[in-house]
C-alpha cells in the first residue's frame, strides 16, 4: 500500500454483485447476571460465520488497538463490552456532521490508517469499500461547494470520520467496532464465531453525482435507487394499489437515531409480485447487503430468508422519476430498508438499514446487552 492510499479512509475498487444465499438465526439469551457470575460468555446466539472470517476483523481491530497509546487510544478502544455506560459510542448515532465518540481518521498517524483501512477491509466487501470511499470523498465536494459564496466550512473534511471499538476483540464476549461521520454510520458486533448485529447502518450522499472534484460524474449510491425505481415501474395497475403510496412523500427516513422499527409493514408483498419482480426485488435487497464482505452478507441473506420472503413488503412514494423526490420502504420480520431522496437535482440520498430484532438501537437483542451489561 503506498503512503497516498493510505491516508484516504476507502480505497475505489472494482464493484462486484453479491450473489444470493440462504442463513437462519436462533435466538438464545442468557442470563447477564449468570454470566457474569460464573464468567461465561453472556450470548451463544447470533449466526455462525467461518472461523477464518472472525478471526480476520477480530485480528485487523486488535491491530489498530495496538498501533495506538495514550489519548488516541482512549479514544479508539473501551474495553468494556457492549452494553455498559462506556459503549455508547455502539448504540447512539448520527449522520449529520459533527463531534462523536472516537479517534478520527485525521488524528492518526499513517500507521493507524493502515490498520484502519485494514479493518475496513476485513468487514466489508469491496462494493461496499468503493461506496464507503466515494461518499467520504463528496467531503471535499461540499467544502468546495461551500465556497463558492465566498464561504468555507471547514468541517467539511474526509477526516471527520471516526473509528470506535468497544470491548476486547480477542475475548469471549460480545465486542464490536463503529465507523461514523456525515452519511456514514456502521457499526458491527461479534462473539468470537457468532455475528450479532450490522445494524442501525446508514448510508448517504450528497451529491449524488459530484459536479467537481477527482470523482465528478461518478454516481453514488446509484444501484439502490435504480433497481427500486425498476421495481415501481413495473408494477401493473392492480399493484400499484398496494404498493404505490398516495400519502405525502416522508422529508426523511422514519427510522432514525433513536428510534426502534414499530411501525407495522405496508405494500405490496412478495408473493404478489411476478417471478420477474421477485428477481428484481432480491436483487435490490443483496444491493443493501452487499456492503458486506461475501460471508457476512451470505449470512445475512440466509436469515432474511429463513425468516420468509413472501412475508417482505415494498412500497414507493412519490414520483418514479431518478431525479424527484421520492422514497421506498423494504419490510420484513427481520430486516427493514429505507431509501429517502430528499432532494432532486443535484441530489441527496438517505438510506438506512434496520433489524427489528437485533439492532443495536431500540431492539430485543440491544436491551438484552443493556441488562446484562448496564452499569
Amino acid at each position: 500500500m503506498t503512503r497516498s492510499e493510505a491516508t484516504q479512509p476507502g480505497l475505489l475498487k472494482t464493484v462486484l454483485h453479491s450473489r444470493n444465499r440462504r442463513f437462519i438465526v436462533v435466538l438464545m439469551l442468557f442470563s447477564g447476571i449468570l454470566a457474569k457470575s460464573i464468567g461465561a460468555p453472556v450470548m451463544s446466539d447470533g449466526i455462525q460465520i467461518p472461523p477464518l472470517v472472525s478471526e480476520r476483523i477480530s485480528s485487523a481491530a486488535s491491530a489498530l488497538v495496538a498501533s495506538t497509546e495514550g489519548d488516541s487510544r482512549m479514544k479508539l478502544h473501551h474495553l468494556d463490552v457492549p452494553g455498559s455506560a462506556a459503549s455508547n459510542a455502539l448504540f447512539r448515532w448520527s449522520f449529520l456532521p459533527g463531534k462523536r465518540p472516537g479517534l478520527r481518521h485525521d488524528e492518526m498517524t499513517f500507521d493507524q490508517r493502515i490498520h484502519a483501512q485494514k479493518l475496513v477491509r476485513s468487514t466489508l466487501s469491496e462494493t461496499g469499500q468503493l461506496k464507503w470511499n466515494a461518499i467520504v470523498a463528496l467531503e471535499d465536494v461540499l467544502r468546495k461547494l461551500s465556497r463558492v459564496g465566498g464561504g468555507d466550512d471547514p468541517s467539511r473534511t474526509p477526516g471527520q470520520y471516526t473509528f470506535a471499538i468497544l470491548g476486547d476483540p480477542s475475548g469471549s464476549e460480545p465486542w464490536g467496532w463503529r465507523v461514523e461521520g456525515h452519511h456514514v454510520s456502521l457499526r458491527f458486533l461479534l462473539q468470537g464465531d457468532r455475528w450479532l448485529s450490522s445494524t442501525p447502518a446508514f448510508l448517504g450522499a450528497s451529491p449524488t453525482i459530484p459536479s467537481v472534484g477527482p470523482n465528478i460524474g461518478l454516481e453514488v449510491l446509484d444501484d439502490e435507487e435504480d433497481l427500486a425505481l425498476q421495481l415501481a415501474r413495473s408494477l401493473r395497475a392492480e399493484q400499484l394499489e398496494i404498493g404505490l403510496r398516495s400519502e405525502g412523500i416522508p422529508r426523511d427516513i422514519i427510522h432514525g437515531p433513536g428510534k426502534g422499527v414499530v411501525i407495522e409493514p405496508i405494500g405490496i408483498r412478495r408473493d404478489q409480485l411476478t417471478p420477474a419482480q421477485q428477481l428484481v426485488l432480491e436483487r435490490l435487497i443483496d444491493v443493501h447487503l452487499g456492503l458486506l464482505s461475501s460471508p457476512l452478507e451470505q449470512a445475512e441473506k440466509r436469515r432474511i430468508e429463513n425468516a420468509g420472503l413472501d412475508s417482505i413488503r415494498f412500497c414507493w412514494w412519490g414520483p418514479l422519476e431518478k431525479n424527484q423526490k421520492h422514497s421506498y420502504r423494504i419490510h420484513g420480520p427481520t430486516t427493514m430498508i429505507e431509501l429517502v431522496r430528499v432532494a432532486g437535482n443535484p441530489g441527496h440520498v438517505h438510506i438506512v438499514r434496520r433489524d427489528p430484532a437485533r439492532d443495536l438501537d431500540h431492539s430485543p437483542l440491544h436491551q438484552h446487552l443493556v441488562e446484562a451489561h448496564g452499569k
